[in-house]
């Protein structure tokens, strides 16, 4: 009985053994299949020596720090020399505690992966990756294998561990590791991580703050210390635990430690940078820049993969200056507007504007694409629900629908600023709006009514063709029958006299503006502007004269640079020099080698003393008495019809800005000038963009610039009264001259009719009842 007993139990124990061994064997020949590539092929020892991570292209200011990044991952590969070793002890304690001991597979932990990870399938089950293998997969990631996933994916970073081990030192390992593991919030290797949390470079960190980003390793979400706080703050003290526990940090200094509060210091950079419109740009002209080059592996270069820098003109302190000038002005102005038009729609019974932007709105287009029924396409347009929507004092999150989305951002008036250095052509600020993320629409290129900011350009012309600034011009209302009785008419509605070509430009004047184009040729005006800069389609037509032509703010400060530099041809531009990631020069800007010039030199001379006086006595006079600003400068306001759209543009030698402000849609806008003007919509934000930057000692060179004085011939040519009074001598010769258009009588601003004919008058009555 006991014989059979016992051999009973060497049956079982054999039958065991046996079935051990199958297990053994199967497992063998499951790993060599994977190693022979019966999973797909894996990487060869060429491959893995040539190492290239994903790395984010980093975009510089002209000052060298960092405005913003093109990537498809977030990541900026940090060299092993910026890695702290208190940052290097605390991974390994963590992840790997006997990272220096093994070849790439901890043979302690192979017993529990095969066990658990492989036999029972257990996800959590963990512990067995050594951090080379977590490398690996960092590298090459997992693909889908159906019910297999799991043991596959896992015996080919076993594989490739092995191998990795071969081929780098420890030290290159933890390098390439902490340049490859995701941080959370699309931001990968350590480099970004410090930056973006702490904003710091990885060799600044502090040994708590290594703690944090190496404990956010185990669950870069939950440990998320901006998300969860307190999740991270107590991973952080168990990384500092294990420190200790390994021989990495003394006890006591962990003690002081752990009762620390945690602090970080978050820097979105990699999403929303310094200058998100700019930033656009940038990345499209680099793509264009960057078209035949090509990269060691004989590829085109990517921008969101191949690390490269792009070194831009934009001045970063400029830059803030701007925004923090748009903030300001912008936030009270949207104020105002919505006092001005409480409990009343903007576009009134203009429903056609509403019905359009809602047709045009993403969510509109989204539902559409579904094959939604007319009725379930209503309900989900009037469905409220809370939407993140940009506000002035800050993003917030409000109860609407898709139909109050709509009405709410075409109730937000928005912005566009441009400043450029005009010798160069540099750009050094860029917005092109209030909030990349909410209204990615660029307002720097939005073309619009140009109003009054192209009368310089009309008196431009004039001069080149001879006229004379002090030559001064009638400011007789007039109709212009050949042009559908066209009657231009002038912003304070206040008529006769003369003025001289300064004194028309400092009042704005309209009526001198179209007669001075007349004078001048309507053709030679375009070509002028033309020369100037300016690309897009203009009228050709007298009102072109008092900006009906639809131009964009870049166009316009390309335009203004011109008259600054002294009337030589300008290209701008925005990136400087663009390298690899080895630092060889793939692109530099040189420039043209010689300047072409545009305007003969008296003539940006004298337009420059021209809207000088626009600033000192004109339109934009707010500029010293409600701003202060002392510096030599020059500008123009501009005012559409109906205050559809305000402009100023301000500029010195040195520098050129301009500002635009309005609706999306013209048709909303304020009913009066004094909100709607551009010298109370954009005058404002220029004022306070200026007064910002003479507090710095590194903007002087722009700051402090001023223009030459006048030749005493130019002094002499211009050497003349504004405004004068009209003359019985006015009326006499009046009646020799060759004049466009037909004078409406005193206190009479009706159109005539078309097809009345002009009553004849006898020779005294055509001089004395002329317009005084």
């Amino acid at each position: 009985m006991k014989k059979n007993k016992r051999w009973g139990v060497k049956r079982v124990l054999l039958l065991l053994g046996g079935l051990l061994f199958v297990v053994i064997m199967a497992v063998v020949l499951f790993f060599f299949s994977v190693k022979w590539g019966a999973f797909g092929p894996l990487p060869g020892d060429e491959e893995l020596s040539d190492i290239r991570n994903a790395t984010a292209t980093l975009v510089y200011s002209s000052d060298d720090k960092v405005i913003g990044k093109i990537f498809s991952e977030n990541r900026t590969n940090a060299d092993l020399t910026e890695l702290p070793q208190h940052l290097l002890d605390a991974l390994v304690a963590t992840e790997d505690a006997r990272f220096y001991e093994h070849e790439g597979v901890d043979k302690r932990s192979m017993l529990r992966v095969v066990v658990k990870s492989i036999i029972l399938q257990d996800e959590s089950a963990g512990g067995g990756s050594t951090i080379t293998q977590q490398l690996a997969k960092n590298l090459y990631g997992r693909r889908d294998f159906s019910f297999l996933t799991l043991p596959v994916n896992k015996f080919k970073e076993i594989i490739l561990a092995n191998r990795l081990e071969e081929l780098y030192s420890k030290d290159q390992i933890l390098e390439f590791y902490l340049n490859t593991v995701p941080f959370s919030e699309n931001t990968y290797g350590i480099e970004a991580a410090s930056q973006r949390f702490f904003s710091k470079k990885p060799f600044q960190l502090l040994v708590e703050e290594s703690a944090v980003l190496i404990g956010m390793l185990k669950a870069s979400t939950y440990y998320n210390p901006r998300l969860h706080p307190d999740h991270a703050l107590k991973r952080r003290n168990v990384v500092l635990h294990q420190m200790v526990r390994y021989g990495y940090l003394p006890k006591p200094t962990y003690d002081s430690l752990k009762v620390n509060e945690l602090k970080l210091d978050y820097n979105k950079l990699g999403e929303d940078s310094r200058a998100p419109y700019f930033m656009t740009h940038v990345k499209s002209k680099a793509l264009e820049l960057l078209e035949d080059k090509l990269a060691e592996d004989g590829e085109p270069y990517d921008l969101e993969q191949d690390g490269l820098k792009i070194y831009t003109t934009l001045n970063l302190e400029m830059q803030q200056a701007a925004d923090a000038a748009i903030k300001k002005h912008m936030t009270r102005l949207q104020h105002l507007f919505d006092q001005h038009w409480k409990g009343r729609k903007p576009w009134g019974a203009q429903t056609n504007v509403f019905d359009s932007e809602l047709i045009r709105s993403r969510s509109y287009q989204n539902l559409k694409r579904k094959n939604l029924p007319e009725d379930s396409i209503k309900y989900y347009l009037n469905l409220k629900h809370p939407v993140q929507v940009y506000a002035p004092q800050g993003d917030t999150v409000l109860e609407m629908s898709i139909r109050d989305s709509v009405e709410y951002y075409l109730k937000l008036l928005n912005c566009g600023f441009l400043a450029m250095q005009p010798s160069s052509g540099q750009v050094l600020a860029w917005s092109g709006g209030l909030n990349h993320r909410f209204m990615p629409y660029d307002h720097v290129l939005t073309k619009r009514q140009s109003a009054s900011t192209f009368k310089p350009i009309v008196y431009a012309a004039a001069l080149s063709k001879g006229a004379d600034p002090c030559g001064y011009i009638s400011n007789e209302q007039r109709v212009y029958e050949e042009y559908e009785n066209w009657t231009p008419r002038n912003y304070d509605n206040e008529y006769g006299g003369y003025y001289s070509m300064k004194g028309a430009l400092t009042k704005s004047v309209n009526v001198a503006a179209v007669q001075t184009l007349f004078e001048t040729g309507i053709s030679n005006v375009l070509i002028m502007a033309r020369q100037l800069g300016i690309n897009s389609k203009l009228p050709s037509d007298p009102s072109v004269a008092l900006g009906t032509g639809s131009v964009s703010l870049y166009e316009m400060v390309q335009a203004y640079s011109v008259f600054a530099n002294g009337g030589y041809e300008l290209q701008p531009y925005f990136i400087q020099r663009i390298e690899n990631a080895k630092g060889e020069v793939l692109y530099q800007h040189d420039g043209p080698n010689t300047k072409r010039r545009i305007l003969a030199e008296d003539i940006p001379a004298m337009i420059n003393e021209m809207l000088q006086a626009v600033v000192n006595n004109g339109t934009a006079t707010r500029l010293r008495n409600v701003y202060g600003l002392s510096n030599s400068l020059a500008g123009k306001t501009g005012t559409a019809q109906n205050y559809t759209d305000g402009w100023f543009i301000g500029y010195n030698p040195n520098i050129v800005a301009g500002v635009w402000v309005g609706a999306s849609s013209p048709v909303v806008h304020f009913r009066s000038g004094a909100y709607g003007s551009g010298s109370a919509m954009a005058l404002p934000i220029f004022g306070e963009f200026f007064k910002n930057i003479n507090k710095s000692s590194d903007l002087n060179f722009y700051t402090k610039a001023s223009f030459d004085e006048l030749s005493p011939e130019l002094q002499s040519r211009m050497d003349c009264e504004d405004f004068r009074e009209e003359t019985i001598f006015d009326s006499f010769f009046g009646i020799f001259r060759d004049e466009e258009g037909k004078p409406i009588s005193p206190g009479k601003e009706e159109e005539p009719e078309s097809d009345a004919k002009p009553e004849k008058k006898g020779f005294l009555e055509r001089i004395f009842k002329r317009k005084n």
